[in-house]
């Protein structure tokens, strides 16, 4: 049986930081690439602005074998460290069996 886990990450983002929070993940994702060299890492968005102008992002994290309990640690210092919203919300999936 598959126990592959993978971390989903969101929050929201102020629109008119679109931009700058955008070069901050990249830099994030670069740095952690660096030590997870198969780390696959997938940034999305809500196509829509909220009314109050603010932006839903994703980040999905994949590993071969799967995101372990150190990654996750991981993963929220370097966002923390990083300057990403502090906000975030993880959740960990696996495949449905």
């Amino acid at each position: 049986m598959q126990t592959t886990t993978t971390l989903f990450v969101y929050y929201k983002i102020i629109s008119e930081q679109h931009v700058t929070t955008l070069q901050l993940l990249r830099r994030m994702a670069q740095t952690l690439k660096v030590q997870y060299r198969d780390l696959e890492i997938e940034m999305m968005q809500r196509p829509e602005v909220s009314s109050d102008g603010l932006e839903t992002w994703m980040e999905v994290y994949r590993y071969p074998g799967g995101i372990t309990s150190e990654m996750i640690a991981k993963i929220a210092a370097s966002a923390q460290d990083s300057g990403l919203p502090l906000a975030r919300k993880v959740e960990i999936f696996i495949p449905l069996v």
